[in-house]
């Protein structure tokens, strides 16, 4: 019995949730006037396998799992935050990479540093930025809001464990939007070497701190660029 009431209540909250991702991805389709794209595929994948894309291998369509959305109280604050993740995803049609042959204009320029395995993922983040800081200059709030809610469902789910992966989007997102958003998991290069002296002394830890720094100041170098062409076509 009991297993049969907590379906229903699943499926009703379920049911819920698509409403709240239609009632934001009407409100999408127009801020950007209508474009002629399909309703996304909305799924519940508790596995967490699934995410938030555009799909190449079904037609180019997007699919949402609407169960890696973080939880909120009020319903209002579900439709703002799948209407961020909607207007990010249209943006890939409208912005970038807008069509096949810019895409392959840019893993072509990502493979020159890059093999053909991280290509994709490099002109992924590098797309995602741009959008976002658009979207950023357009709705400062809703934007800052929407990463900040990613940001305490994501690290109260893997807490320590978040990976070097997101701390370098969230960092990303900090540098260009100038704004705080980590937490202590990203200190500069003078308050590691003094965590490292007052906590601990091994040539472990100074070398992990030290790589972390290092690849703090790639992010600089990589947004620098990405400001400089924000600039440019903005």
């Amino acid at each position: 019995m009991k297993s049969g009431t907590s379906r229903k209540v699943l499926a009703s909250k379920e049911k819920r949730l698509i409403t709240y991702a239609k009632e934001a991805w009407n409100k999408t389709l127009k801020e950007f006037y209508y474009p002629p794209l399909e309703e996304p595929r909305f799924v519940f994948d508790y596995s967490h396998k699934e995410g938030f894309y555009i799909d190449p291998d079904n037609q180019w369509k997007i699919t949402m799992n609407l169960a890696d959305a973080p939880l909120f109280k009020e319903e209002d604050d579900y439709v703002d935050f799948f209407h961020a993740i909607s207007m990010h995803e249209v943006s890939h049609y409208e912005i970038i990479p807008y069509d096949g042959l810019i895409h392959a204009k840019l893993l072509k320029a990502a493979m020159k540093y890059v093999n053909h395995n991280f290509a994709p993922i490099v002109v992924n983040i590098f797309a995602d930025l741009i959008i976002d800081t658009m979207m950023h200059k357009k709705y400062p709030d809703l934007m800052k809001w929407e990463s900040q809610k990613t940001y305490e469902h994501i690290s109260a789910k893997y807490g320590e464990k978040l990976s070097d992966f997101s701390k370098f989007l969230f960092r990303a997102y900090e540098k260009l939007w100038n704004y705080s958003l980590l937490d202590d998991s990203l200190l500069s290069k003078r308050d590691l070497i003094k965590t490292l002296e007052t906590k601990t002394k091994t040539e472990e830890k100074k070398s992990e701190m030290i790589k972390l720094e290092q690849i703090n100041e790639k992010i600089c170098k990589g947004l620098k660029i990405i400001t400089l062409f924000l600039k440019w076509i903005i």
